[in-house]
């Protein structure tokens, strides 16, 4: 199977996970899938019908939902697992491997997909820092915080200098 038809197979397959994670009606998703090593993690934001103008995080669905924690999990790694998935077809097609992804599907399902090298690992900004940065850098999140606007700053030259 060519290089572009393997991605083509896995990209539904990461939106129809993502899909069954959340328990309500969807307008559109932002996904990040972050992988080193076969190790990383993965979050995604998402609007509901009735709210298009929040995104909610993914790991607080247990919470809103009272969704088991468990299940959540599981589903969760199954995501994570479909994002290893990903990055290995690139390997074993001897393309470089990416450090994260991202996919936005909007309610008609028309998909973009992004990938990046930076290896944010090697950085002083943590996950809770790169989830803050993805949040300010796609879904266009207001800073009203100078340290939090520093700190946006400092992460957007990191990301071009090592582009």
């Amino acid at each position: 199977m060519s290089f572009e038809n393997e991605l083509n197979k896995l990209y539904p397959k990461i939106a129809e996970k993502i899909n069954e994670m959340i328990p309500a009606e969807w307008g559109e998703f932002y996904f990040n899938g972050e992988v080193k090593d076969g190790e990383g993690g993965v979050y995604f934001f998402y609007t509901t019908l009735d709210e298009k103008q929040e995104y909610k995080y993914s790991h607080y669905i247990p919470r809103m939902y009272n969704v088991d924690r468990k299940i959540y999990n599981q589903l969760l790694h199954e995501l994570f697992d479909l994002t290893v998935q990903l990055q290995q077809v690139f390997i074993d097609n001897q393309q470089e491997a990416w450090f994260s992804v991202t996919m936005i599907v909007n309610g008609e399902g028309k998909l973009k997909v992004r990938f990046n090298y930076v290896n944010w690992n090697d950085s002083e900004f943590g996950p809770s820092d790169r989830i803050e940065y993805f949040e300010y850098k796609y879904l266009k999140r207001e800073l009203t915080d100078e340290n939090d606007k520093e700190l946006m700053e400092r992460m957007q030259k990191y990301e071009e200098e090592h582009s």
